[in-house]
């Protein structure tokens, strides 16, 4: 009889145990604010690399869910205006004739879903090291610092850098202050060679793209004769290919 009693003890404290050990885990979980949900949105969208919070350090990796809160637009989900700045909003939209505090909002890295059909997923392709490299030619006037700015990481995050040689802006005769210097400098930090072409004046789609591939003397510039030129809109967001 003492014995059963001894076995009843040592379930109890089991269990006992297990419960303690299980309140301690929710309470860490839920009152760690660098990973937690309820943390402020703000702070966690200033820091861009969260450091890990406790639980993620003494837990094996892929154990714990991933509770840190995507950015506006992430996973080609829709961004969702703060109420204070609805008529920002409104009114910069006369400018491009779009959204341009939902597209500042979104972070120049978003991340997007594999649109593709499955068709396109089953396609293979020839090795890398059989296809010619390609200059992206990227045609814009006036258009939105985020957007294009977007639209050129996407390419360099995107691309196979194997085949991505360069990417050619062509300015047809922009007016705004941010697409100057400003975005001189700016391509100028990038890890793939990008390069400003000013066409002085508007001359159009088609004519600013073969300026692109043209010296001033109309003659074929001697890097595209050796790869193709692949032209893109000034504001687009490649997916995996």
């Amino acid at each position: 009889m003492g014995r059963l009693r001894f076995q009843y003890c040592k379930v109890i404290i089991a269990t006992s145990m297990v419960w303690i050990m299980l309140d301690v885990f929710l309470l860490m979980y839920f009152t760690d604010c660098t990973n937690g949900p309820r943390c402020s949105p703000q702070e966690v969208l200033v820091t861009a690399k969260p450091k890990p919070g406790f639980l993620h350090k003494i837990f094996p990796k892929g154990l714990l869910p991933n509770t840190q809160p995507m950015g506006p637009g992430d996973g080609g989900k829709p961004v969702k205006v703060p109420a204070d700045k609805e008529e920002e909003a409104k009114e910069t939209f006369k400018i491009n004739q779009f959204n341009l505090v939902a597209s500042d909002l979104m972070s120049l890295n978003r991340t997007l879903p594999d649109y593709r059909m499955e068709e396109c997923k089953r396609k293979s392709y020839p090795p890398v090291k059989s296809l010619p490299k390609t200059s992206i030619v990227i045609v814009f006037h006036n258009e939105a610092w985020s957007t294009l700015l977007r639209t050129v990481q996407s390419i360099i995050n995107r691309s196979p850098p194997e085949l991505l040689e360069e990417i050619l802006l062509v300015d047809d005769a922009s007016e705004k202050e941010h697409l100057g210097k400003k975005l001189e400098d700016y391509v100028a930090t990038l890890s793939v060679p990008v390069h400003v072409i000013r066409t002085g004046s508007r001359v159009g789609l088609i004519r600013a793209r073969l300026k692109g591939t043209t010296k001033p003397d109309k003659s074929v510039r001697k890097e595209a004769r050796q790869k193709v030129p692949s032209p893109s809109p000034g504001h687009r967001g490649c997916v995996i290919d």
